[in-house]
């Protein structure tokens, strides 16, 4: 295996624990948390193709219905923003790339939580009539949203595949990527191929490695996708 991204995404992680770690000096908690969700959107702003851009806030389509809130969303550069002063957006579903919720740790109780949110995205309808993608080298559907969790520190994958595995199919997440232990996949043959020695998810016990496949599929997946054909005149 080639070591020179392997390598940056080991130190990448070292960055972003030494970060968190820091922020244990906030005690407020919910500042504490928006904090840590900063750090995880600056640096995928400062990773993922141009093309993107990071954002928090509600996923909305034609029929005015709403996702909960979103931690991370991302979005393409080519559709309208609905930006308010607070640094929180109104996102048109048709733009979503992807959406990642941020757990400082992550549970059997918030994953469930979790799930309820991403569900709240799935739910929505997109008035995308064509899309376009150029040197696809993956099988991720270019209208289908990925959803994904992230955690600096979570349960064991044991735990959270059982517990997934009580989840509606809705709610289960594409990912859910532990910086402190690596990363569980679903097993759909969608971002890997299918794996006989797994069920749900496919698990990779490397944090660096599992680090290594996120970025992997967050760039794949906006590199490719240079447009979408929306009917703007169904939100009128």
């Amino acid at each position: 295996m080639p070591t020179t991204l392997y390598n940056y995404c080991e130190n990448a992680i070292k960055i972003l624990k030494s970060q968190f770690e820091i922020c244990r000096a906030v005690t407020h908690n919910t500042s504490a948390g928006s904090v840590r969700e900063q750090l995880i959107r600056d640096f995928l702003a400062n990773h993922l193709p141009t093309i993107s851009r990071i954002v928090s806030g509600q996923i909305f389509d034609s029929r005015d219905s709403r996702s909960t809130q979103q931690d991370v969303i991302i979005i393409l550069n080519t559709v309208p923003r609905l930006p308010f002063a607070s640094g929180i957006d109104l996102v048109y579903v048709e733009g979503v790339i992807g959406t990642i919720e941020i757990k400082t740790n992550l549970s059997a109780v918030n994953l469930k939580q979790a799930g309820s949110g991403i569900s709240s995205v799935r739910a929505l309808q997109s008035a995308v009539m064509a899309t376009a993608m150029m040197s696809v080298t993956h099988n991720w559907p270019s209208s289908r949203i990925l959803n994904g969790i992230v955690t600096y520190e979570g349960s064991s994958f044991s735990s959270l595949i059982q517990t997934a595995l009580t989840m509606p199919e809705n709610e289960k997440p594409d990912y859910i990527l532990d910086l402190s232990k690596g990363i569980l996949i679903r097993n759909n043959n969608l971002l890997l191929p299918n794996n006989q020695n797994y069920s749900e998810y496919i698990e990779i016990s490397d944090s660096a490695k599992g680090f290594m496949y996120f970025m992997t599929f967050l760039t794949e997946i906006t590199g490719t996708l240079s447009a979408r054909g929306t009917n703007w005149r169904a939100y009128i």
